[in-house]
């Protein structure tokens, strides 16, 4: 905390002597206003890259931007929330709405790889902020106010110069800075209300018993006998007998989002600012006040950032970035690590009848079992609470030299960067006793509040040195700009398993035009990891890109119907090392080449009944060729303008993975139980992306229409793999994340069966335990008259969507301004039973969980009691116990994942001149912002699961009121 204060102290004195110089210098100065330089570039049509931007009218690059207006429309923790349909080629995923957790994932075109592990990890893609990579915990919560804009660099002249960082492509983004021109203090405040869109609640206490009963009959042999009886259902069903609504009681209906901004911009010709003061403040939907024994969930956010630029002579500039940065995310002890998934774990299993939350009339007592241990109301309240607080202190400074005096146009610069994260916990705990019936039933006792003192819980330090030489000019026609630069990186990460990371990278870009017609641009890196033997650590990366204008043809100049015609073209070598990550170190994830031993192997002493003891085993087969993936892009696209209003960009691109790092499965278990892995993965990721926008007026109104199309498609084009007895069975050839499973015939019915239970002849067995009447039938792919692990293919599309699109407006009138953005997604599966929130929703009883309104489509026959559902049944029969026949993966569980929402609508009014200038003010707006407000969806129609929902905590939808206000 010293520390953070110095650094704010610095910061905050340099500011304000910078404003102070500035003010008195523009009492002379010109007093005429700028645009940021940043927002002004674009508009001219520059487009960001590495060493030097490029004019947008002769660039090679496929590049997507959006700028800091669009990003401030979704009040969100974090800007990857505001990123959905705005950047093509970008895919968007939130699956969390949790205070301090709801960053999305990101992937730029897809998924192009596969790792060694599950899951999308090493799909993840570079960070560089003003030039620096940075971690995506620093990314992820930037506040909007600070950023100027954020890019996508998607091909191989975009990320010519990125080596092993470019594969899966890099989101480059730009913070703002100060302007030559009138200081100005610029004030943002957006107050919003948050609840969840959607929470799939379960059965009440009639419902849940009346379907348990036919669970335990199914279980006795398809008899009828209840375990509740009718005077039972009787009370539940009047109010008499206990019937909590648990997420009524836990949670509250909706929580305020506040988020402040305080900007200090402006500038002469010697210096320039901006200053960014931010704060952020989130809560939780939890049904708890903020004291000192208990604690809401919430997420707090302090953050300042000065950038600073300094014109010192015909020869130098200098700029100074500095960003500090404070996070506290509190959370009620309720919780799993840092998040309260275990808290949302109880309440989508816990039955409503289990018991009231308080034993007997008093609010003394609360109720608690030994199998339903974790009353959520007491627990929420009642467990104390704890704060996890991360720092940041992040610093850029750059120097840089204009060489005019050797050679017009020649330049050079060094930047030095640090950037510094520490993580430490604090804890107030405290625990209460549960009763039933005024008798306590566990060992937990009431106690008092006890403190814990703030402690390290993880630290890293990245140093990053930048050098770079350039050169700009023009021969008559012809315009030459190049660079080459030195990169070199260092991270260290502290605690249990320490570990230093290091990076070198020699990279160059040379960029020819001819008449602003032809352009040609090679790029290079030659890049080395220290995650690699010696002699193995370096590797090239060339590429090679063009365009050519053919609107600045003779035959096409001056053409009233198309202004602008530009087809690009690039190919180029990449690399990958992330699935080299060094937070994996610990578990033998990084060095490779080197052996790697853990501690679970056993090794056993004695006679009769031996006693083990812990040793070493081999975890991980050293492998002294292990070397980065290789990832060859191609790229084609073409950007048009027509009638000076309607832009389009298009683009098409294959990228072609080798060496991906994956286990060899080639290996027979005779060679001992360990896991080697080698460079053989191969993958094949194509797509196309569309683009386009209309700006118009008619009189008074002006209007922007604007839509996006981003197709993809995947392919494993080998995997290691233990050779299928089909080829229907293997993951090779398919699209990577695709479900593999069994494919689901209907029910059995009675007449499936012989009188002793046996199932008739033809039919085929399944080999998952013992089946009754309305269990799920599956066909047996390979005829064998035998239901198996050979009968499984693919059933579903992966998790990531293959067709991202949007679409949208806005429109304008009188300082009035309205805009719509619709966000949506097809081509990606969802399964029903894919994780632990969703089984408990979607698999009723077993291990004495809860039962929603999917369960009450059951398969049932018991004509006595007036039940019989054999021809309408659109769910499984009942069980208390597991059942691997029912809940194995299957088509029945797999659902379409589409779906379109309204990401983001907004209201606006701008106050004319007249009105602001007698407020003494240069600008100010008041809006109204509606973010997720509505979602269409079959997943959520057929079964009330949002189709974002991945995790406890549900995905949010808001309501703001916001103001800016320029002094």
């Amino acid at each position: 905390m010293y520390k953070l204060n110095k650094f704010l102290f610095a910061a905050i004195c340099s500011a304000l002597t910078i404003i102070t110089i500035n003010a008195k210098a523009q009492e002379v100065a010109n007093k005429k206003d700028k645009q940021n330089s940043s927002a002004d570039s674009l508009k001219k049509g520059n487009v960001p890259n590495r060493y030097f931007n490029d004019n947008k009218a002769t660039s090679t690059s496929a590049i997507s931007t959006v700028t800091t207006d669009v990003l401030y429309r979704t009040p969100s923790l974090s800007s990857t929330n505001s990123l959905f349909g705005v950047l093509p080629g970008l895919n968007v995923q939130q699956t969390s709405g949790e205070p301090g957790f709801e960053a999305a994932n990101l992937n730029i075109r897809g998924i192009g790889t596969y790792g060694f592990t599950n899951g999308n990890g090493y799909n993840t893609q570079a960070i560089f902020v003003d030039g620096l990579e940075v971690s995506s915990r620093y990314f992820n919560y930037l506040s909007a106010s600070e950023i100027q804009s954020i890019s996508v660099l998607k091909d191989a002249a975009a990320l010519a110069t990125f080596g092993m960082k470019a594969a899966n492509g890099v989101i480059w983004v730009t913070t703002k800075r100060g302007v030559e021109g009138k200081s100005t203090i610029t004030f943002k405040l957006r107050r919003s209300t948050q609840s969840a869109i959607d929470i799939n609640k379960p059965l009440n206490s009639f419902g849940f018993s009346n379907l348990y009963n036919q669970a335990i009959s199914n279980d006795n042999g398809r008899i009828w006998t209840p375990a509740y009886s009718p005077a039972q259902l009787s009370a539940y069903q009047n109010g008499t007998g206990t019937n909590v609504d648990w997420f009524d009681q836990t949670l509250k209906d909706s929580a305020p989002y506040t988020d402040a901004n305080l900007i200090f911009s402006g500038g002469d010709n010697r210096s320039k600012y901006n200053i960014v003061f931010d704060y952020l403040n989130k809560q939780g939907l939890y049904n708890v006040n903020n004291t000192d024994s208990t604690s809401n969930q919430s997420f707090g956010r302090y953050n300042l950032r000065a950038n600073l630029d300094f014109d010192l002579g015909n020869i130098f500039e200098a700029s100074v970035d500095l960003n500090g940065r404070l996070e506290d995310r509190r959370s009620p002890n309720y919780a799993t690590g840092y998040s309260t998934g275990r808290l949302w774990t109880d309440l989508y299993n816990y039955p409503s009848n289990i018991y009231p939350v308080y034993d007997g009339a008093s609010q003394l007592r609360l109720s608690g079992t030994p199998l339903f241990p974790n009353n959520p109301v007491g627990s929420v309240n009642n467990l104390g609470w704890q704060s996890n607080r991360s720092r940041f202190l992040q610093g850029n400074f750059t120097l840089k030299e204009k060489l005019d005096f050797i050679a017009k146009g020649l330049y050079a610069s060094q930047t030095y960067s640090f950037n510094s994260y520490d993580l430490s916990t604090y804890n107030k705990t405290r625990d209460y006793a549960r009763y039933i019936n005024g008798v306590t039933t566990t060992t937990n006792q009431n106690t008092t509040l006890a403190s814990s003192r703030l402690s390290g819980a993880g630290q890293q330090d990245w140093r990053q040195l930048l050098a770079t030489i350039g050169y700009k000019a023009s021969f008559g026609k012809s315009a030459l700009n190049s660079a080459i630069n030195y990169h070199q990186s260092t991270s260290t990460g502290e605690g249990i398993f320490g570990y230093e990371v290091n990076y070198q990278n020699i990279s160059g870009r040379v960029n020819y035009n001819f008449d602003e017609r032809y352009v040609a641009e090679f790029g290079f890196s030659y890049f080395g990891s220290d995650a690699y033997a010696d002699g193995n650590r370096f590797h090239f990366y060339p590429s090679v890109s063009g365009a050519w204008i053919v609107s600045n043809e003779d035959f096409l100049k001056g053409n009233k119907a198309i202004n602008e015609f530009k087809l690009r073209a690039s190919v180029g070598k990449s690399g990958n090392d992330r699935a080299i990550s060094p937070e994996r170190y610990a578990s033998g994830g990084r060095y490779l080449y080197q052996q790697f031993f853990g501690n679970s192997g056993n090794y056993y002493i004695g006679n009769g009944t031996p006693a083990a003891n812990g040793g070493l085993t081999q975890l991980f087969l050293a492998n002294p060729n292990v070397g980065p993936e290789e990832s060859m892009k191609y790229n084609v696209g073409a950007d048009l303008t027509f009638f000076k209003n309607l832009n389009i960009t298009l683009d098409a691109y294959i990228d072609k993975r080798t060496n991906i790092l994956t286990e060899d499965n080639s290996f027979p278990g005779s060679f001992g139980n360990f896991t080697y892995l080698a460079n053989i993965g191969e993958m094949t990721n194509k797509g196309l992306e569309i683009s386009a926008s209309y700006n118009g007026k008619v009189n008074q109104v002006g209007y922007q229409l604007f839509g996006m199309l981003s197709l993809n498609k995947n392919k494993i084009d080998f995997q290691s793999e233990l050779a299928p007895a089909f080829d229907y069975n293997a993951r090779t050839g398919r699209q990577f994340g695709s479900i593999i499973g069994l494919v689901s015939d209907g029910f059995y019915q009675l007449e499936d069966f012989n009188p002793d239970g046996s199932l008739r002849a033809g039919l085929s067995t399944p080999l998952f335990g013992a089946i009754q009447p309305g269990d799920l039938k599956y066909k047996d792919l390979d005829g064998n008259g035998k239901i198996d692990a050979l009968d499984v293919t693919q059933i579903g599309n992966s998790f990531l969507p293959t067709t991202n699109f949007s679409f949208g407006g806005t429109i304008d009138y009188k300082g009035f301004d309205l805009s719509v953005l619709f966000q949506g997604v097809a081509g990606n599966s969802v399964d029903l039973i894919g994780n632990s929130y969703l089984r408990a929703q979607n698999i009723a009883f077993v291990n004495n969980t809860n039962a929603y309104a999917i369960a009450e489509g059951a398969w049932a026959y018991y004509p006595a009691q007036g039940i019989d559902t054999r021809a309408t049944a659109t769910y499984p029969r009942l069980t208390t116990t597991a059942n691997q026949n029912n809940y194995a993966t299957s088509s029945f569980w797999v659902k379409d994942g589409d779906f379109l929402r309204i990401r983001n609508a907004e209201l606006g009014y701008n106050f004319s001149n007249q009105v602001v200038s007698k407020l003494k003010l240069q600008k100010l707006r008041l809006f109204m912002n509606a973010v997720n407000p509505i979602t269409w969806s079959k997943l959520k129609d057929d079964f009330n699961i949002d189709p974002e929902f991945t995790t406890g905590y549900p995905p949010i939808k808001s309501y703001t009121f916001g103001l800016i206000a320029t002094f």
